[in-house]
This record gives structure tokens, sequence and C-alpha cells, in this order.
């Protein structure tokens, strides 16, 4: 198997290393951060989000509870939700959304109340919401500016709020949506199941789809990075054959720096912010960028059951 791309020493160095200091890693047994120090230790970590502005993490816990560290290490329990399970969350703003199981989504507002958006279940889209193996739909993954949200159900495509009263369809549900991202531009990125990599200019209101260049259609995890987006795709469901590549333009080129992967990358263990990334590895490496997917260094190891990652800190720091 081929080694991660190593960078020359310097500059790039230790912005790799500052970069990996930062890690957060979500697992079955708690949170691992760089140094090998547990937090929510014994507890089921399954995502994380990082406020945008002040580099709070959000966590959720034992499929059912909200907790907010300001990254120091201390966590503080902010909401609980039992009609679950939960499956992921966003920052919208400073509340958190949480999207569960059966397409269920809720408000988590600054002082810890959560409130379910009953309107969410009114979607137009709502009653052809589905599984290909015939149960409910869950929501999958959440993308935020901070002003509009893009909920993304599986199998119901991705579907756009600005005051999470309103809901409006922005794609066509059966590309089988997996992740939804969105870059500080407002490009919004999705990976499907049935049609690559996507990508909208104008909010959702109509996409272009990306195969050209992949070995397999079957994207699973996307993230925006500074001039435009890392997709994971694999040929199937449980294909072993995945593989990571990088959009310029619209142009997809496999990253060859990275090792072959013997399994696949979904959602969550593929995370960006500008040309800063990180992927966790079937291997249980996990492997940073800091400059938009080119060249990768192994930051952790020995880590195969990673759920989410994120990184401590504001984005500027």
């Amino acid at each position: 198997m081929a080694s991660p791309h190593h960078t020359l020493p310097g500059s790039d160095d230790l912005a790799i290393s500052e970069a990996a200091r930062r890690l957060v890693l979500a697992t079955p047994d708690g949170l691992v951060v760089a140094d090998g120090q547990i937090e929510l230790a014994h507890h089921d970590i399954t995502d994380l989000a990082v406020h945008p502005e002040s580099g709070r993490i959000a966590a959720l816990v034992d499929g059912a509870a909200i907790h907010l560290s300001a990254g120091d290490g201390d966590w503080t329990h902010v909401a609980s939700i039992g009609d679950g399970p939960l499956r992921v969350l966003a920052w919208h703003g400073d509340d958190i959304l949480v999207g569960g199981a059966n397409a269920r989504l809720w408000r988590v507002t600054p002082d810890g109340h959560p409130h379910r958006i009953d309107a969410f279940d009114r979607a137009p889209t709502h009653e052809d919401w589905h599984t290909p193996w015939g149960g409910p739909a869950d929501v999958y993954s959440i993308a935020s500016d901070g002003s509009e949200c893009f909920v993304n159900v599986h199998v119901g495509g991705i579907l756009r709020s600005a005051d999470l009263g309103t809901w409006a369809p922005t794609i066509d549900l059966l590309v089988d949506v997996h992740d939804v991202a969105i870059d500080d531009h407002g490009v919004l990125w999705a990976a499907t199941g049935a049609r690559g990599l996507a990508r909208s200019t104008d909010r959702g209101a109509s996409w272009t789809h990306f195969t050209d260049g992949l070995h397999a259609t079957y994207a699973r995890a996307v993230a925006a990075v500074d001039g435009g987006a890392l997709v994971s795709v694999s040929s199937g469901p449980f294909g072993r054959d995945g593989a990571v590549y990088r959009l310029d333009g619209d142009t997809l080129t496999r990253l060859s720096a990275l090792p072959d992967l013997d399994g696949s990358i979904d959602r969550g263990r593929l995370v960006a912010d500008d040309d800063v990334a990180a992927i966790a590895l079937p291997s249980g490496d996990v492997v940073v960028s800091t400059d938009g997917g080119r060249s990768w260094q192994t930051a952790l190891s020995g880590h195969p059951d990673v759920r989410a990652i994120a990184r401590r800190g504001p984005r500027s720091a």
C-alpha cells in the first residue's frame, strides 16, 4: 500500500502540524483529540459541528443528547431529544439544527431548548421520501450559511429554507443524495449515489453533475475547498474500491497522494475548511492536507472507527 505524500520540511510542515493538533475525532467510545486524550469518555459520539465564528463544537452524544465545548476540553450538556435516534447536526447561526430518523428535524436555540420543526414534515416532496430497502427516510446531512439551510433526506433530495417554516425542493430526489455542503461563496455541493458530484451556483435552483474522470459514480461524501470540492466515491454502498477526487473548475482529478483505501469514505469522515482538509481512512489513519487535497500527511493512526472529524478553534485561528 502506498503511503500518503509527506510535505518537505518548512512552513507547510508547520501548517500541517497545527492543523493536526486541532483535530477532534468522534468515535463510539468518546472524542479523541490529537494528543491522544479522550473527552466525553465511554459515550458514543456520532457527529460534530464547529461554529464558523466562535469555534464552539457541538457534539451528538449517544444518539439523543447535544453537548457543547468552547474548545478547552470542558463539555456542557445543553439539550436532549428523546424522539430519536438522532443522526446529524449543524450550526445555523447560533442555533443548532438536528436531524434524525424518520426524517425528523429540530432546532436547538441558544437557551438549550429543542423545538421540533413540524413544517419539515409538510415539505412538498415529503410523501415521496423513502429508502431503497423500503424503510422510513432519515436526515443524512445539513448545510447552512447562517441565513439559509439545506437539509438532505435519504432518499428525499435536498430541501431549502430561509425561515425553517417554508421548505422547497432543490434537486431530483431520485439522484439519491448522501451529503450536502455549502462554501463561502454560496455554492452548493452534493454527493449523489446516482450521478456523482453535483454543484449548484443558484441556491439549488439548478444543478450541474460531474462524472467524467470518476472510476465510479456512487458519491458518498463531499467537502468544499478553495476553488472546488473534494468528493469520495465507490462502486456502491458496500464497495471497497473507494477513492477521493478533487474538482478544479470542471475537471475531476483522483488524489493519487492517498493510499489505496480498501474501503470507502462516508459523510463526516471527509471534511474541509478552505484549503485545510482531513480524511479518516478505513485503515485507521487520519490524514491532513493544507493545500486543498493536493498533498497529504498522516496526523493520527489507530482509529478505524471514526464517525466524524472536526477542528477546534475559529476558522481564522
